[in-house]
Formats: structure tokens, sequence, C-alpha cells
């Protein structure tokens, strides 16, 4: 096992997702063993972490034919910029064998369990996932800032967009005016580095809808 994991009991999950819904990037593996991450909101109800994966995602598809998954929770944005937009940038860490890789880096907990399909909700698929071990990492090591949230916020509906425009959903005015919203606040309080961030999901996303009305 790797040194910079530290394992610890599975009554901390209590104390770091204590306020509903939080963020993570879930990692499953495909029938390759390749791991892929992917955001992922995640609602704690003890025992259980529940996750909503889109039916047309590879989170999904991955879970459906290997229920192992690993889930990492920061509060660094640009985890997730990558998690999304540059995957071969991020590490991913197999600590013991049988387990989904983790991601390397400034993490604050990693979930290590399996996905257990209980049922279906709309476009989503709901999955119980129950934690077999729980690894404490190094920490986001961030103050609170405005920009970083406001960035991860726009991740989430650029996300939301994409599963629902593949759905062949139309109507998506909401999502887009809250993405954009928060991009907007980006660019008004974020570093060189968040704004570029920023600037690259807008650029996407004006790929994305003009694919569309083509």
């Amino acid at each position: 096992m790797l040194s910079i994991f530290k394992v610890v009991g599975t009554e901390i999950v209590n104390k770091f997702l204590r306020f509903g819904y939080h963020e993570s990037i879930a990692v499953t593996l495909n029938n390759e063993l390749e791991p892929h991450a992917a955001p992922m909101g995640v609602e704690y109800d003890e025992p259980h972490l529940i996750l909503k994966p889109y039916r047309n995602t590879k989170t999904y598809s991955n879970l459906i034919s290997r229920p192992p998954l690993s889930l990492n929770f920061t509060s660094d944005s640009r985890y997730f910029f990558k998690a999304i937009f540059c995957q071969k940038e991020l590490v991913f860490d197999f600590i013991d064998l049988g387990e989904a890789p983790v991601i390397r880096g400034d993490f604050d907990l990693y979930v290590v369990g399996r996905a257990k399909l209980s049922g279906m909700a709309g476009e989503r698929a709901v999955f119980l996932v129950t934690a077999e071990k729980v690894y404490e990492g190094p920490g986001s090591r961030l103050a609170l800032s405005r920009a970083n949230n406001a960035l991860l916020e726009a991740l989430v509906y650029y996300t939301k967009v994409v599963a629902l425009i593949n759905e062949g959903y139309k109507d998506l005015t909401e999502y887009l005016n809250l993405l954009r919203i928060n991009l907007n606040l980006v660019r008004k309080l974020g570093s060189h580095e968040l704004i570029e961030m920023a600037n690259i999901v807008e650029g996407k996303l004006n790929g994305l809808l003009g694919d569309v009305l083509r």
C-alpha cells in the first residue's frame, strides 16, 4: 500500500458527508480494467452512499459490468475540470488488488466500495454504494473561494447539459443560465488559471450547442 494513504474507519464518512449532497469524482473500471473518472454527486444515507448517474454515461455502463468503484472527495475544482476535459492529466493509484483505483492529489477522503443497482429514476439509475475501505488523503488545502466554488457549479451544470442533450432534450434554458452565471463569477473573482478553465468550459459548451443546432 502506498504510504500517502491513511486507512481510517468508515465512521469518518459521517463527519465528511454531513451537509446533504456532496460532490465527488467517481472512478470506475471498464472490462479492460481501464479507469474512468467522472464528477458525481453523492448523497449519504447511512450506511449507503447513493449515486444517480445518467444511463447514457460510461459510469453507468461500467458499474453495471464491474461494481467496484472509488469516490474521491476534494474541494479543488481543478480536479473536476480535469476529470471532464483532461483525464490524461489524472494519476490513478491502485491501492489494493480487486479495488478500483483512487486519484492521486489533494483529496480529503477516498471511499472505496461496491455499487449495487437499486432502481431507476427517469433518465438516471440509482446505485447504493457500500463503503468497504476509507482512506484519508492529504487534504484540499484551500481557503474558501467563491471562484473555486463557482467553477465547480459551472462544471456540474455542464455535465447535466451534456447528459440531457444526449437524451434528446431541447429546453435547457435553466441549466444554461445557471452555468453562465457561474462562469461569469469565475471571471470576476478567479485567478488566471480558473479564468482560463472557465473560458474552456464556455468554448466546449458553445461547440456542443452548435452541434445540436446544426
